[in-house]
């Protein structure tokens, strides 16, 4: 089956190879910089540009905020060990709850520090937990 178009559900973050659950959006971000790669030999007005490096990031909110939940992304980022995260689409045939991945083309994950997490705690309203990962390498 062709890949048509891909809704936000089935758009899928995830951490130490699960799924995250109770997710309630989810952004990825690769990025390049660029640094000029004029010389004295380059003609014309335009810059030439070359890319020196490339990062991505991963950021995920969920309504998945148990106690253990809360001190294992505390202990997360206290440590200084990386964790598996990335993205796929999810099989809506196999299994519940939307969570298993279906190895899509454009799926990739890697190594990535937690480096920011937010918790909003609003009164008579389900708990949020944000989540940012900066990728430590290349993805895969």
């Amino acid at each position: 089956m062709a890949l048509t178009k891909l809704k936000g559900q089935n758009f899928r973050a995830f951490v130490g190879g699960s799924a995250v659950p109770e997710a309630s959006s989810c952004q990825v971000s690769i990025t390049g910089n660029m640094e000029s790669a004029q010389t004295k030999d380059s003609e014309g007005s335009f810059n030439q540009e070359q890319m020196t490096s490339r990062g991505w990031t991963v950021q995920v909110d969920s309504y998945q905020a148990t106690a253990a939940e809360l001190i294992g992304v505390i202990n997360q980022f206290l440590s200084d060990n990386t964790v598996e995260v990335g993205w796929d689409q999810t099989d809506t045939t196999a299994g519940t709850q939307n969570r298993n991945a279906s190895n899509a083309a454009f799926a990739r994950s890697g190594n990535a520090h937690l480096i920011d997490f937010t918790l909003t705690a609003n009164n008579r309203a389900n708990i949020t937990l944000s989540r940012q990962y900066q990728g430590n390498g290349a993805l895969s």
